[in-house]
């Protein structure tokens, strides 16, 4: 940015001057801009004497990049950092690709301890056009917040209107034996209005020079009038974690428990070995391992042990947008054959933060799943194809001491040679988020 340069302009002149032929007039003065003086102040740390004239600059061009980055400086040297990040995202909302303003604002976060904000801020900056030296001490930082992090929070609330709360079938009647039967209405799409809600958290102390302990949970929950489809799920897991120069591994016990209609679903208690590589990277690629074993209270006959493998790959594309790709392998090995499967599914996303503040992603997804024997009742072997679009917007000019509205949508339409399981659901969420 301008200003940048002319910070450094200042400072060559006065050497120059001080480096003049002695025969020139002690009295020669300098001119400077009102933001040049401010830049100069700040230089020389009079922080007060700075914010005066930058209040005035605001005052005729509220909003001045130029100005807001530098109230945003004066923030950052007096440790106002929640005022400075607040200044550096309304500079993004108009020009979400200034390099500078988003390594500024990675540092906020980072000096604040907002570690998951600062990693994002730092690999969006390092994604910009900036010279290598720049490069390398991004890569310390993101070293460094990879040792440092200790707490990761996330917190969101919506309402959630959904076309099909229980993701069931629209079809009145099914043929069970050959035969027709209706099916009862509590079996069939209904739609509603639900309040949901995620909040989960993970606790990593350093416990050596490249060993953490990881302890974390996540709670989520979609409440519907009457409580029929109410869905909770409750999840938790912990282990060590090693540390490299650019990679980590983790292995961690693993459960979780899920409840519908306010009743016991499903729960399963088990192990992950994950592992991430590229901490100081554009790309970011992460891997996972794990087996469980789960316990099915409405249909036990599907309870046994389950073995989940994912991988996922994140590239920072600019300093405004990112590109994800994951892939997975599940496999059911369930109490009887007709509800053994073998599932793969694979999807992408794409987000990108737009100008008046708005950032808007999409997620697409496709899941195969394969059961292993023929369901008698039907008389054939159960198979599904599942396509899931995901698309979300916010707007980060809304910022309420961390938290922004968000609204989401997801469509999903599973077509299975079982009717019965054949489904289309869109479900929307109007809700706040602290992830952004």
């Amino acid at each position: 940015m301008k200003f940048i340069s002319g910070l450094l302009g200042i400072i060559l002149s006065l050497s120059c001057a001080a480096a003049q032929d002695a025969d020139k007039p002690s009295g020669t003065t300098i001119p400077l801009s009102a933001t040049q003086a401010a830049q100069f102040l700040i230089a020389a740390h009079r922080l007060e004497d700075a914010r005066r004239l930058v209040d005035r600059l605001l005052a005729a061009k509220p909003d001045d990049s130029e100005a807001l980055f530098l109230m945003a400086t004066i923030a950052v040297a007096e440790k106002e950092y929640d005022t400075a990040i607040s200044l550096y995202r309304r500079i993004l909302v108009r020009e979400p690709d200034a390099e500078r303003v988003r390594l500024d604002l990675a540092r906020a976060f980072f000096l604040k301890g907002d570690y998951d904000n600062a990693d994002r801020q730092f690999r969006f900056a390092r994604a910009g056009d900036i010279d290598d030296a720049v490069k390398a001490n991004v890569d310390h930082f993101l070293a460094a917040i990879n040792r440092l992090r200790q707490w990761t929070l996330n917190f969101s609330v919506a309402l959630a209107p959904d076309t099909n709360q229980n993701a069931a079938t629209s079809a009145s009647q099914v043929n069970i034996f050959g035969l027709p039967f209706a099916l009862d209405k509590s079996a069939r799409r209904q739609s509603g209005i639900g309040l949901a809600g995620d909040v989960g958290g993970e606790w990593s102390p350093l416990l050596g020079d490249n060993i953490k302990a990881r302890i974390g949970a996540d709670l989520y929950r979609v409440e519907y009038s009457g409580g029929q489809f109410d869905d909770m799920t409750v999840s938790a897991y912990g282990g060590p974690q090693v540390l490299f120069s650019n990679w980590d591994t983790s292995v961690l016990a693993t459960g979780f428990k899920r409840w519908f209609a306010n009743r016991d679903y499903v729960s399963g208690v088990g192990g992950k070995l994950a592992g991430e590589y590229g901490i100081t990277s554009d790309w970011l690629i992460g891997a996972s391992l794990g087996g469980q074993s789960v316990i099915n209270a409405f249909v036990p006959e599907q309870s046994g042990p389950l073995w989940t493998t994912q991988l996922s790959a994140t590239y920072v594309l600019s300093p405004s947008s990112l590109f994800q790709l994951q892939l997975g392998f599940n496999r059911q090995e369930a109490r009887t054959s007709p509800y053994s499967y073998a599932g793969a599914w694979f999807g992408g996303g794409y987000s990108q933060d737009l100008p008046f503040g708005f950032s808007a992603g999409f997620q697409p997804s496709y899941f195969i799943t394969r059961y292993d024997a023929m369901l008698p009742a039907f008389g054939q072997t159960r198979g599904d194809n599942t396509v899931m679009l995901a698309f979300t917007l916010l707007n980060r000019r809304f910022d309420y001491h961390g938290f922004t509205p968000r609204f989401s949508y997801i469509f999903t339409e599973q077509r299975s040679n079982i009717p019965i399981y054949s489904f289309t659901r869109s479900q929307f969420q109007v809700g706040l988020t602290s992830l952004f």
